[in-house]
């Protein structure tokens, strides 16, 4: 018998993000094409798979178990689609709140 995950609910949202890849310093730019609890697919980018990533954006809607608001997630490229879009899966998201920024404190509020 085969043993099927299924896939985590998505919701498609084109929101800004920014994002760099770990150890880097400066975040770059791009756009939200869908997320779910799981991970999330932006794009462009010219990530590889296999990119260990952190990523900033603000959810305008509750995404499964987490809520609305600034979210700051770490994760891993697992595929890149033929348009350049990069597929992440999430190890760890939180909460920022606005005064928050990661580590170095290099993000300008939105």
């Amino acid at each position: 018998m085969l043993n099927v995950t299924p896939r985590a609910w998505r919701v498609a949202l084109t929101v800004p993000i920014r994002y760099r890849t770990a150890g880097e310093e400066r975040w770059l730019e791009s756009r939200m094409l869908n997320v779910s609890e799981s991970g999330m697919l932006f794009g462009p980018t010219r990530l590889e798979p296999g990119a260990r990533l952190e990523v900033i954006f603000s959810a305008p809607v509750d995404i499964a178990p987490l809520g609305a608001g600034k979210v700051f997630c770490v994760g891993e490229t697992v595929r890149i689609t033929q348009s350049g879009a990069a597929a992440v899966r999430f190890e760890e998201c939180r909460f920022l709140l606005e005064t928050q920024a990661p580590r170095d404190g290099s993000l300008a509020p939105w």
